[in-house]
């Protein structure tokens, strides 16, 4: 994990080098890296040897993670997040959805989970994405919706004013070289 966290602060470094520092890069990060008591100054070092903003980082974390040891990661979410870098609830939807425990947490992003989103042409489950959208949005959190594959799809979550969209419509996951290439040709 820590592996992991350095490459990303890494990546975001030669991106700042390059001119790109509007982006920022997020990280999945385990529940054993949570657990460590430690994690939030394990970040924040890394974060400082590439120099670069803890706003450009944003980690991921599952709702199961939420559900399993919410008492001992909240003060660890809260030290990353007072320090703004950002902490995404990843698979919004999947799990079990507590809106207690998002209005508890410092969660700056919810993504919504592709399962959700694979069903947002058939009848009932639109109206659903929508209203996860304003939830999101007025809890002041930014939204993300994944695995979007089809114009469909993205047209409806431009009409519900998503603020993010990822998935194959756009790109399939790409290597790090494949990036730089890419914002060249933006």
């Amino acid at each position: 994990g820590t592996w992991v966290l350095e490459r990303a602060c890494e990546f975001l470094h030669q991106l700042q080098a390059k001119g790109y520092d509007e982006l920022t890069v997020s990280v999945n990060i385990s529940i054993l890296q949570l657990l460590q008591a430690d994690f939030p100054d394990i970040v924040n070092e890394k974060l400082r040897m590439y120099q670069v903003e803890p706003n450009r980082l944003e980690l991921e974390i599952t709702e199961s993670i939420l559900m399993e040891s919410f008492e001992r990661i909240a003060s660890r979410l809260q030290r990353l997040r007072d320090n703004k870098i950002g902490i995404a609830l990843d698979d919004f939807g999947k799990g079990y959805s507590s809106l207690s425990y998002l209005k508890q947490l410092p969660i700056t992003t919810m993504k919504i989970d592709k399962s959700f989103i694979d069903h947002i042409t058939e009848g009932n489950k639109v109206d659903l994405v929508g209203h996860i959208v304003s939830i999101g949005k007025d809890m002041g959190m930014s939204v993300v919706a994944e695995g979007v594959e089809n114009p469909c799809q993205l047209d409806y979550l431009i009409e519900h004013d998503c603020d993010k969209i990822q998935g194959f419509l756009f790109c399939r996951p790409v290597p790090e070289a494949e990036i730089f290439r890419l914002l060249e040709k933006k």
